[in-house]
């Protein structure tokens, strides 16, 4: 059975626009292949969130079907809407020469992490096998996961007499996850022996970036086709294709292409086209200015200096060389004068804690600056602290927490300068120096991180094991570490907990990212 893969990027809430993008797709298989594959929710977009509560929301989801419906005669299509009866359901419509044969809801509805399906939806109460040239069963994203569950969907499928088994998924990207999905294609496919084809999404919603990669098995559980990963991609294959080698994959490039990605949805389909950065010529604010340049283009990004007493001349020739070699505007704006009005002016009722005060104070003029620039433009401002600072609470709220989109929020210290390295493997476009130097918030003289942070080689396990593995201080002790460096580590995650309520959206890339996947109360003395 020839067999089109359409793993299409849709507009959360753009019903005529994702309409449009699924029918040219048809168009594209018509005559070509006997049946077109969608992702999971493509006629909505995903994931729709309290959308889903809106009436009107449901039903042009539902009309946009019917309307796609009439167009395909010739073909048949499996395509990812939400649909409603007694309940609502994220459902797949099929659809033959014309007209919904049937639907199919989804059984299984995962509530962890950054879903929460249980809130919307309504289980599948019936599992239904569809002639279309084969006797086809479907599932939808989590039906592929069944290990915990007592449903067994791709189990009912087979024993009902499926031919070949269609996932349509809104399968998000973090690291590793690929690997796992063609595990478990691979397995089921092996274990019933029909051919499993597996449809992703592709593109991001406010930071949750899904990466694509659509998959097609055949009975022995070999790899027959392949799509792009974080991009859009059609493709035709025969079930009875030969075997194909698997992409090699590589973290940092996959990393990398993650972030561009959702940086550059998050501008295109919020309908903003230009950003300010602040640069300080330190790793952070580097990293993060290349990837705005390949997101959103070199003409659309300005990078901002704003030196003080405390900025070295290196920092001054880092961030200029690193504009001018991605070729993004660049603006200096010293921010010595304002920072010594704030003293004069405040200065008699700062009486403790002045030090942190006064750093603090430089951190929120340079935020002003650049929401100023954001205001003046309309542009939108993007931030540049990584994950380990974040956890740690070593940065300032309204100063270099302000913006509209964290690009690094979700990468740790040693990630960061293990891109800032894949970004340089050709050509130096990050300075050497900028890689090599300790970094250093220089908000005072000859200040470094490592005088208030552990070193971030040494850091940036414990948190990982801490907010990604869900281990305590007493298990991450037994790992090896020191108890008076793991103490520090997790009182201070704990502790500044309120800061990260506080954060702009930014990228998920790990197993668990800050936000809506991690939800940690301000007050306790739980300390683990």
């Amino acid at each position: 059975m020839k067999i089109a893969i359409a793993q299409i990027n849709p507009i959360l809430g753009d019903f005529a626009g994702n309409k449009k993008s699924i029918l040219d797709n048809i168009e594209k298989a018509r005559g070509k292949a006997e049946l077109i594959v969608f992702p999971e929710m493509c006629v909505t977009g995903y994931p729709p969130k309290d959308l889903l509560f809106d009436n009107g929301f449901i039903a042009e989801s539902m009309n946009t079907i019917k309307d796609i419906a009439k167009k395909t005669k010739g073909i048949s299509a499996i395509i990812g809407f939400a649909s409603k009866d007694e309940k609502l359901h994220n459902s797949a419509a099929v659809i033959k020469d014309g007209r919904i044969m049937g639907i199919q809801h989804k059984s299984l509805l995962p509530s962890y992490d950054v879903f929460n399906e249980e809130r919307y939806f309504g289980p599948a109460k019936e599992h239904h096998i569809f002639s279309i040239g084969m006797k086809v069963g479907i599932m939808i994203c989590r039906d592929l996961w069944d290990r915990e569950y007592s449903i067994k969907p791709a189990e009912i499928l087979a024993g009902k007499g499926a031919e070949i088994i269609i996932v349509i998924s809104a399968s998000p990207y973090w690291h590793g996850k690929g690997d796992e999905r063609k595990l478990q294609l691979k397995k089921k496919a092996r274990k019933f022996g029909i051919p499993f084809v597996y449809v992703n999404i592709i593109g991001s919603e406010d930071g949750l970036v899904f990466d694509g990669e659509s998959l097609a098995y055949n009975s022995k559980g070999e790899l027959i086709a392949e799509a792009r990963k974080f991009g859009e991609d059609f493709i035709i294959f025969d079930t009875e294709s030969e075997k194909i080698n698997a992409r090699k994959e590589n973290l940092e490039k996959n990393t990398y292409d993650a972030i561009v990605l959702a940086l550059k949805d998050y501008f295109r389909k919020n309908g903003a086209k230009t950003a300010h950065i602040g640069l300080s010529g330190g790793i952070d604010s580097s990293v993060a200015a290349c990837i705005a340049s390949d997101a959103l283009g070199k003409k659309n990004v300005t990078g901002v200096f704003m030196p003080s007493e405390y900025t070295s001349r290196e920092s001054r020739n880092y961030a200029q060389k690193l504009a001018k070699n991605l070729g993004i505007g660049y603006i200096e704006m010293p921010i010595g004068k304002l920072f010594s009005v704030f003293k004069e002016e405040i200065g008699e009722h700062i009486k403790k804690n002045k030090q942190v005060t006064q750093e603090n104070i430089q951190a929120r003029i340079r935020g002003n600056i650049l929401m100023a620039l954001s205001n003046s433009e309309g542009s939108l401002v993007i931030t540049t602290g990584n994950k380990s600072e974040l956890a740690m609470g070593y940065c300032t709220m309204y100063g270099d927490t302000a913006g509209s989109f964290a690009v690094l929020s979700d990468l740790y210290k040693t990630d960061v300068y293990n891109i800032a390295r894949y970004i340089t493997r050709y050509s130096e476009i990050i300075p050497k120096g900028t890689i090599e130097r300790e970094p250093s918030a220089e908000l005072r003289p000859n200040q470094k991180d490592s005088d208030e942070l552990p070193k971030y080689f040494v850091l940036d396990p414990i948190l990982k094991e801490h907010i990604e593995n869900g281990k305590g201080g007493k298990e991450i002790i037994k790992m090896g570490f020191k108890k008076e460096v793991v103490d520090f580590v997790l009182g201070k995650v704990k502790d500044t907990e309120y800061k990260r309520k506080q954060l702009p959206p930014g990228v998920k890339v790990t197993k668990k990212a800050f936000g809506s996947g991690r939800q940690m109360p301000i007050a306790s003395r739980y300390k683990g």
